[in-house]
């Protein structure tokens, strides 16, 4: 235990530990084939993946999609769980009321300089509503996108403003619809999936506890960045699960050039590029200790990995499986050379 945050023990294994982020389905910054992201998703299942998440935000709906499909040719009567996510209600554009125009997402829509999924489909209008309403349209949507009679789980997407969170937080908004639907059996977890851990840390104790089963915090807790260490120890208090994304960085730790959806700053390559040094001269890849960490506190329940190849769904399975092997000399060295602070939770 360090700063109170329990530390996990036991074996990691792909069914227990990991998710299959599928935004990267849907072609993040570069487009995909179809048959590629269906490849991905089968090989994902013969390696016993368990846990799938997805949104209608990547690649407006392309990702639900495309998993739908990968699910309906490959599942066959595998239990698995889908996650998707509620926050935007995709509308073609003779639908988007006048009242509604102001709430577009004109930044995820293609041909915007801002949208980072090219093959987004050009029909449509993404609509930010966190209204209990517009939770559930956007459930409704993600089932008939996905092909499938339900989803595991649903997360409060990016509600990262005041005038979202203020609509999700509401009495009787997104929030209070999702636990509407979990009281029914719909569901069978509340959640959030969220970067900034302010925000998350605002919703959870703007609800009461048991409002949320478990929560995606992306880029808050990975070699580079541990800001959501104050975020983990109420998760831990409160026994909501904490499901780790945005482990590798942005792509950064696995041979990427960016960090935070954006180019990477000289400082943060050369602080990757030690890292990278520190692993090899333990005799473990980069990659296998970024999983070791960002798997290390105990209410890390799962780790997200955001894939596109059926190899780089084999990579992260034998990445997982070294993780458990990386020496503790590591994480002493990464604290003596400042690549940590010295009250950060490393493996035990």
């Amino acid at each position: 235990m360090s700063n109170g945050l329990e530390l996990r023990t036991g074996p990691l294994s792909v069914g227990q530990h990991l998710i299959l982020g599928c935004s990267p389905l849907a072609g993040i910054y570069a487009s995909i084939p179809e048959a590629q992201a269906l490849d991905t998703v089968k090989t994902a299942l013969d390696l016993g993946f368990l846990d799938f998440d997805t949104a209608p935000h990547y690649g407006l709906g392309l990702s639900e999609l495309r998993l739908g499909r990968a699910m309906a040719a490959h599942a066959d009567a595998r239990h698995v769980r889908i996650w998707s996510k509620v926050g935007r209600v995709l509308k073609p554009h003779a639908e988007v009321a006048s009242h509604e125009a102001t709430r577009i997402e004109h930044g995820n829509m293609p041909g915007h300089p801002g949208c980072i999924f090219p093959d987004s489909p050009d029909d449509v209008s993404p609509v930010l509503d966190y209204t209990g309403d517009g939770v559930r349209r956007s459930h409704a949507d993600s089932l008939r996108r996905l092909g499938v009679p339900a989803v595991h789980g649903l997360r409060v997407h990016d509600m990262e403003d005041e005038d979202r969170f203020s609509q999700a937080m509401a009495p009787g908004g997104g929030v209070d619809a999702l636990v509407k639907l979990r009281e029914r059996g719909i569901i069978a977890s509340v959640s959030l999936g969220m970067n900034d851990p302010v925000f998350v840390m605002r919703a959870i104790v703007g609800k009461p506890e048991g409002t949320f089963d478990s929560i995606m915090s992306a880029g808050a807790w990975n070699l580079i960045d541990q800001d959501g260490i104050e975020l983990m120890l109420e998760c831990q208090r409160r026994g909501i699960r904490v499901h780790n994304a945005g482990i590798f960085a942005s792509g950064l730790l696995v041979g990427g050039s960016h960090y935070k959806y954006a180019p990477a700053s000289p400082e943060i390559i050369e602080r990757r590029e030690r890292w990278r040094a520190l692993a090899e001269q333990h005799g473990v890849s980069l990659p296998a200790a970024a999983l070791a960490f960002a798997l290390a506190p105990a209410v890390v329940e799962k780790a997200a990995v955001g894939v596109k190849s059926a190899s780089e769904v084999r990579a992260n399975a034998e990445w997982l499986e070294v993780a458990s092997r990386v020496p503790a000399t590591l994480w002493m060295n990464a604290k003596a050379e400042g690549l940590l602070a010295e009250d950060v939770p490393v493996p035990g």
